[in-house]
């Protein structure tokens, strides 16, 4: 099969604590293609590169993103819970992130909260990222949203593990509604036949999140284009 895309999962994250700049910079130099990062936004309109909707899990506060004003997040350690080695680590910002990730890769973004996909649309025309950028979500509303107010964004949508019976046909038809040529998809749910009606409709589609080399050989073989990984390092052997 011809040449796939390379993405790491909210950095090299398998390595380092996700969704931070040093994950970032370690999936950068294993010469990822693409960058997948977490966003969600702060009481005070900023937008801050995170998985959950609180503070709880990757960083030593508590409490939501979105009722905590950047400046108490900005004093949140966001890689001691990984590792002592990564104490210190920050929280960034979607602007630090992307900085960080530079113009040569693509930066993934998935909105989180769909409240935030007009802030983030600011934020990619202020940080002039709009060829640099694909923005993904399991939110329906957030591609429309992003449709209608910068048309260039690429977008795709992510579809979970639990639509186990769902219809390659049926997705295909709801994307063209969304205006999404992407679709990013649990690779427990790509057979061979998904995968082939899917590509024949000319979608592309992408799978998250294999850490397994056999299955991403298995991925790479049904013709899937991007293969979302803990451990961009894999890809090598793939």
């Amino acid at each position: 099969m011809g040449s796939w895309i390379r993405i790491a999962h909210r950095g090299a994250s398998g390595i380092a604590p996700e969704n931070t700049r040093t994950a970032f910079k370690k999936a950068l130099e294993m010469g990822v293609d693409a960058v997948e990062l977490d966003l969600h936004g702060t009481v005070d309109g900023e937008i801050v590169v995170i998985h959950d909707a609180t503070l709880d899990r990757t960083t030593d506060l508590q409490g939501h993103i979105n009722e905590t004003p950047l400046e108490a997040i900005r004093g949140a350690d966001a890689g001691e819970w990984f590792d002592t080695e990564f104490s210190g680590e920050l929280v960034p910002t979607l602007a630090e992130a992307l900085a960080c990730i530079g113009k040569e890769t693509i930066a993934v973004l998935e909105i989180k909260d769909p409240l935030i996909a007009e802030a983030v649309v600011a934020k990619i025309h202020e940080t002039e990222s709009l060829d640099t950028t694909v923005i993904i979500s399991f939110h329906t509303e957030v591609l429309q949203t992003i449709r209608t107010l910068e048309p260039r964004i690429a977008t795709g949508w992510l579809i979970g593990g639990s639509s186990k019976h769902v219809s390659p046909v049926a997705l295909c038809q709801q994307l063209g509604e969304l205006g999404s040529s992407l679709l990013n998809v649990n690779h427990a749910l790509i057979t061979a036949e998904f995968a082939y009606e899917i590509r024949r409709r000319g979608i592309a589609l992408w799978c998250w999140t294999v850490d397994d080399i056999a299955r991403m050989r298995e991925m790479k073989a049904r013709g899937v284009q991007g293969i979302t990984s803990n451990y961009p390092e894999r890809f090598a052997e793939v």
